[in-house]
């Protein structure tokens, strides 16, 4: 009888602090420091190898004409996976009753996600949940010390922090040791849901085998070695459960299990400022067609280049942040619309005036549910026209840290509420 084939549509993906390769027990593994995150279709994960062709070439009329490839390295892990972006009514911090059962912040379903994308705190430490989001469902990322219910944070780390991504591609598990977010992409597109495709890597890609497969299994669910069926152990009301992990976009709420709320982008709104030379301030609000944020951490894996062996990934460090972003609307002459802003942008002469400028990206509208990020010190790029049925400007901008908060980060603020 022939193996089963495995099913994209049966995979499934968790976040853990936690390390089954590295010997951590499946009983380690708890809703405070594992998470199910619920993909689209399209997820991947795969890790090359570098090579080296080394070839002949001699005269005479029998020459040498080998050919010889040699594996040298290792390259990182490269995974992604798009999941929806979904508001879950965590907002207030403090102690049980203000919402949450830990009384962390924990506003949207990926909140560990953004934080491992933006911050150097882990989401779980020493088996218990770490949340440097805080209260009003609020992320800034400019640099704070702890405070009640919410972790220290900082966004100018030299590494970004490591996890541990498991893909359970049906009944075959792999594991990214040392998984690292390096970049989302949210998409506002105005007939979708709102979504985030995330990006990073790792220095393995292993799969778990033995025991290591039964302990996953013993959390994750699905079938052990033996052939014995196991129930997943998903549990939200207690985040100490041994041998759990956190269900995706379900929280306890004020003692209630409810479900997060989906973002439709229709609603979205988009508010720019900009001060121009003349230090004269305008606000634009338009109707979009269209729009798109890219945050970016620019990892680098280093390799060791030593010869007679097969060299592996070491680690990895940051480099700059980059966070970007694409409006697009059609063309308007109204006061604040998109002709009033693409003219007052064209003619401003100077290289750079984000502390004169500032933009409020709104998925969902103003009403919840909603995800909005707002980037107090802005650089627009001069807009550019479309010339299609439809006339469309296109306003691209990259957000900057605030001169106040220079060195600290600080480029974007996030506000999730259901």
């Amino acid at each position: 009888m022939p193996a089963s084939l495995q099913l994209q549509r049966d995979s499934e993906i968790f976040l853990s602090t936690k390390n089954f390769s590295g010997g951590d027990a499946f009983t380690a593994f708890t809703p405070a420091n594992t998470w199910k995150i619920e993909i689209l279709a399209g997820f991947a994960a795969s890790q090359a190898a570098g090579t080296q062709d080394i070839s002949s070439s001699e005269s005479g009329l029998n020459p040498d004409r080998s050919s010889r490839r040699f594996n040298i390295n290792i390259q990182p892990v490269e995974w992604s996976f798009q999941a929806y972006l979904r508001p879950t009514g965590i907002e207030v911090n403090g102690n049980a009753a203000s919402g949450s059962v830990s009384g962390n912040v924990k506003p949207v379903a990926d909140w560990y996600l953004w934080q491992a994308l933006l911050s150097n705190t882990n989401p779980a430490l020493a088996g218990a949940e770490q949340s440097a989001w805080q209260n009003d469902g609020k992320f800034d990322t400019v640099q704070r010390a702890a405070s009640t219910n919410v972790a220290t944070h900082t966004s100018n780390f030299g590494s970004a922090q490591e996890n541990h991504l498991y893909i359970k591609m049906d009944n075959v598990i792999y594991q990214v040791a040392n998984a690292a977010v390096e970049g989302a992409d949210v998409s506002g597109s105005i007939d979708g849901i709102a979504m985030t495709s995330w990006s990073g890597k790792g220095t393995n890609l292993l799969e778990l085998t033995g025991a290591y497969r039964n302990a996953a299994v013993s959390v994750f669910g699905g079938i052990l070695n033996s052939g014995v069926s196991v129930t997943a152990n998903s549990n939200a009301y207690a985040l100490s459960a041994a041998s759990s992990y956190h269900p995706w976009a379900m929280a306890n709420v004020n003692g209630v299990m409810t479900p997060s709320a989906f973002i439709k982008n229709r609603l979205g709104t988009v508010l720019m400022t900009h001060t121009t030379e003349a230090g004269v301030s305008s606000s634009y609000t338009f109707p979009i067609t269209d729009m798109s944020l890219s945050v970016k951490n620019n990892l680098t894996y280093l390799t060791p280049e030593e010869m007679s062996k097969l060299n592996q990934p070491i680690g990895q460090f940051a480099g700059a942040r980059e966070i970007t972003g694409t409006v697009s609307a059609y063309l308007r002459s109204d006061t604040g619309g998109t002709a009033q802003f693409l003219r007052n942008i064209a003619a401003d002469t100077r290289p750079n005036f984000s502390a004169t400028a500032n933009a409020n990206l709104r998925l969902g509208g103003n009403a919840s549910p909603y995800v909005a990020f707002y980037f107090p010190a802005t650089q627009f790029s001069i807009p550019t026209t479309n010339i299609e049925d439809l006339i469309t400007v296109s306003m691209e901008f990259k957000a900057q840290e605030p001169l106040a908060t220079e060195g600290d980060g600080g480029e974007v603020v996030i506000f999730a509420k259901k």
